[in-house]
């Protein structure tokens, strides 16, 4: 009976398996069938070729991959440069104002994209960041931020203070204490935070359609977007540029996989 019931639990994990890599398959099998459309994709390329992937790249999508490499990396910066010291100060703190922040920051979360999409729409206008690196980054942190926040102080409040009060006793400073203690300790969820943030903006269509008006600057997911209506497009290329962007947040999955879980299953034993 129990061999009866893994084989079961065997065949519907194998099932769920399929049902998530199938479009990973389909978009490989795609990406090497030049001409063809979405409604006649083969099960299997009868005559392989890289001519989607070299079409992707020779129209811009090396110049969007680059743009958003740096918007991403930028993001995860920025983010752990506010969200780190943020996230320690409310783990310490014991008062009704810490309740009060962290209602507020889950609050920031629920607000729709569009909206900010338009007020940073309009603000980086008057500041001239639209069409720069710097406004990327700016509105993928601030969407970044406040789950940064959540997330570390999670963390943050099963830390051992006492080790933190000895390195103050032993001379460092504040200051001191943070950058050689806590940060170095809370290492799984500052990683966890930074992967996720990398994520977010790795996969950000909204900040970039709106905030970017030149093809040049164009995030990768804006690239593919547009490359859907030009006269670029087969369905080979956007397959091919599709799973070229897949693998940047892959990798970073795969290496960062061990601090995450880690990281995860300590904020929420907490």
């Amino acid at each position: 009976m129990r061999r009866r019931a893994g084989w079961g639990w065997t065949a519907l994990t194998a099932a769920i398996l399929i049902v998530y890599l199938f479009p990973i398959y389909w978009m490989v099998s795609a990406s090497l069938q030049p001409g063809v459309a979405s409604t006649n994709v083969q099960w299997l390329p009868m005559n392989p070729s890289l001519e989607g992937y070299a079409t992707a790249l020779e129209s811009g999508g090396l110049r969007g991959l680059v743009t958003s490499v740096i918007v991403a990396l930028g993001s995860v910066a920025l983010t752990l440069v506010v969200a780190t010291p943020a996230a320690y100060a409310l783990s310490r703190l014991r008062s009704r104002a810490v309740t009060v922040a962290l209602v507020l920051l889950l609050i920031t979360q629920m607000i729709p994209s569009v909206v900010l999409t338009l007020s940073f729409y309009a603000m980086f206008n008057t500041w001239g960041l639209l069409n720069s690196y710097v406004g990327l980054i700016l509105a993928n942190s601030t969407a970044a931020v406040p789950f940064a926040i959540i997330l570390m102080r999670s963390f943050m409040t099963r830390l051992d203070y006492e080790i933190i009060e000895a390195s103050t006793i032993d001379g460092l400073g504040a200051v001191g204490s943070f950058t050689r203690i806590v940060v170095p300790i809370s290492r799984n969820a500052v990683i966890t935070a930074a992967v996720f943030t990398f994520l977010f903006a790795w996969g950000d269509l909204l900040f970039g359609l709106t905030l970017v008006t030149q093809t040049d600057m164009y995030p990768v997911t804006v690239f593919i977007y547009a490359l859907t209506n030009s006269k670029l497009n087969t369905w080979a290329t956007v397959m091919a540029m599709s799973l070229i962007a897949s693998l940047p947040a892959l990798v970073v999955i795969f290496s960062a996989q061990r601090f995450v879980k880690a990281g995860i299953a300590a904020g929420s034993s907490r």
